[in-house]
């Protein structure tokens, strides 16, 4: 999920949220329904739009959180022997990368250890020579994948947002996602049949007929009247 999903799926929740307290808009829209069941489905709308509206709201917010907390460009990673070897003229002898403030020893956002790639040559790979990796994922003592906040030159240096991770494991956020995804589907379906058990059939049907009629006047089919017309 990237921040333009989360943003979008907080403008929607907002909006059916005001749609509920409020009653307006054309999510209450009741053309087709029984006449005699409009307060009432109106009623089982605001309760569904209520509910559906708290659901996508946590969705949001746990998106949200997953990308400040786990985005891409935040995974820690550090260099690699085959950064050593290929990059060996660019390592000065304190360990340090030749034009940047960056040590080969250590570990660093994602888009840091991009940006030391940009400012560095490309290496000659000899020809039959197996593809390198000049740099990998930082693990934790577990094996899980570290991650990095802008302010921090370290992993989880940050105290306040490491407690954050520690709290909201990233598969623990991805379990709620689908959990609260599998709910907002089960609330979606439930608005499509309490919608079918209240419209009127008949009032549907004819308003369909409407919008599909034919546009050309009835006229134009009088044949046997254009008929009598030619004869005379």
């Amino acid at each position: 999920m990237n921040y333009l999903f989360t943003a979008a799926l907080l403008a929607i929740s907002v909006y059916v949220l005001w749609s509920a307290v409020t009653a307006k808009g054309k999510l209450f829209a009741t053309e087709n329904i029984m006449e005699e069941k409009v307060p009432q489905f109106r009623k089982l709308l605001r309760a569904i739009y209520l509910g559906l509206g708290v659901v996508m709201l946590i969705m949001a917010l746990i998106s949200g959180l997953q990308q400040g907390l786990y985005a891409g460009s935040n995974m820690a990673g550090r260099f690699t022997e085959d950064f050593r070897t290929y990059y060996a003229d660019s390592i000065a002898a304190d360990g340090m990368i030749k034009g940047t403030d960056v040590s080969v020893d250590g570990v660093y956002r994602a888009d840091k250890i991009n940006s030391v790639f940009s400012s560095l040559p490309q290496p000659s790979i000899p020809d039959g020579a197996p593809t390198p990796t000049f740099a990998e994922a930082a693990l934790d003592e577990n094996g899980e994948p570290l991650y990095m906040l802008a302010s921090e030159s370290t992993p989880n240096e940050n105290e306040t947002y490491a407690k954050w991770r520690t709290t909201f494991p990233y598969r623990t956020l991805q379990i709620l996602t689908y959990v609260f995804m599998g709910i907002a589907l089960v609330v979606i379906v439930g608005l499509f049949v309490l919608i079918n058990k209240f419209t009127d059939k008949e009032k549907a049907a004819k308003a369909k007929a409407t919008r599909t009629g034919t546009a050309m006047p009835s006229s134009a089919f009088d044949f046997d009247e254009s008929d009598e017309q030619n004869n005379a």
